[in-house]
């Protein structure tokens, strides 16, 4: 080695030089730094056990409805087509299955009024497949429309009776089988419904041509408790009434009804539970006499 400051040469990690004396710097001892002490361990292993739980308690709560839950309750919401046996009489829109056995809850004004006594009201109900919300099985209903009240909540059911089978022999499903019925308790987390939430809105509205399930997204935009309503953003159209409305746990929060529009916006409706289970007491109370 050689004094940085004269040139001439010394032993290594000599500190001064022998010829002139000078600080040899090159040669100052240095510690040894080591890439954490014993504070410094234990800071990095409480962010780092901060930021695990941090993301455990956020993944609680982040919404539920995963790709897989989005399959569970599209399997459950239906077409419906039904018709009073005129030219014009044919009209439908959405509508939930309820039970196993093929009770489906929807609006009553997609149903069409009877013509007269001899001509009954036939319905299609339509089963989508699941993951792609195309068509997939077909069966036959009949509604169930009791005048006052499905005309006061604007609630009906519909219950399927059959598979459907067209002209040339061809069937469309299974009939009788287990229906997948939608299981609100399964997804409920509360009852309440808050303002600004996310929700999520399934159905076969006109402007996706009415042929495959289709899932529009919003939030609750203003509640009208008064009159059991809901505002959302989230796109409603035609053929979306019947449909299943629910939050981001996937618990119903009503049913889709209609849509409010002036020329600048749209937003729309949803029959909130609380109707829903006004109608459902009504109809029962009318069943038991």
């Amino acid at each position: 080695m050689f004094c940085i400051h004269c040139g001439k040469e010394i032993k290594d990690q000599t500190k001064y030089c022998t010829e002139c004396g000078v600080e040899n710097f090159v040669a100052k001892a240095t510690k040894k730094r080591r890439f954490l002490n014993k504070k410094s361990f234990f800071v990095f292993l409480g962010v780092i056990t901060f930021v695990i739980i941090s993301v455990f308690l956020y993944s609680l709560k982040e919404p539920v409805v995963t790709k897989s839950l989005d399959i569970e309750i599209a399997s459950s919401v239906v077409n419906i087509y039904c018709d009073n046996g005129t030219d014009e009489g044919t009209s439908g829109g959405s509508g939930t299955i309820m039970t196993e056995d093929g009770l489906v809850l929807t609006n009553a004004h997609i149903i069409p009024e009877t013509v007269n006594e001899d001509t009954a009201i036939t319905c299609m109900v339509i089963l989508p497949d699941p993951t792609t919300g195309a068509p997939s099985e077909i069966y036959q209903a009949y509604p169930i429309v009791l005048p006052e009240i499905s005309e006061k909540y604007d609630l009906a059911f519909v219950q399927i009776d059959d598979v459907f089978v067209d002209d040339e022999g061809t069937v469309y499903g299974d009939y009788p089988k287990i229906f997948p019925a939608y299981d609100d308790m399964k997804y409920c987390k509360s009852g309440n419904v808050i303002l600004g939430e996310p929700i999520k809105i399934y159905g076969y509205p006109a402007i996706s041509g009415r042929y495959a399930l289709t899932i529009t997204d919003g939030i609750v935009s203003s509640l009208l408790a008064d009159e059991g309503l809901i505002i959302t953003s989230a796109k409603i159209s035609h053929g979306n009434s019947g449909g299943l409305a629910v939050d981001q746990y996937g618990c119903r929060i009503g049913i889709p009804s209609m849509v409010n529009s002036d020329e600048n916006e749209s937003l729309g409706v949803i029959i909130s539970n609380n109707l829903i289970s006004d109608f459902t007491d009504e109809v029962n109370k009318i069943l038991k006499k």
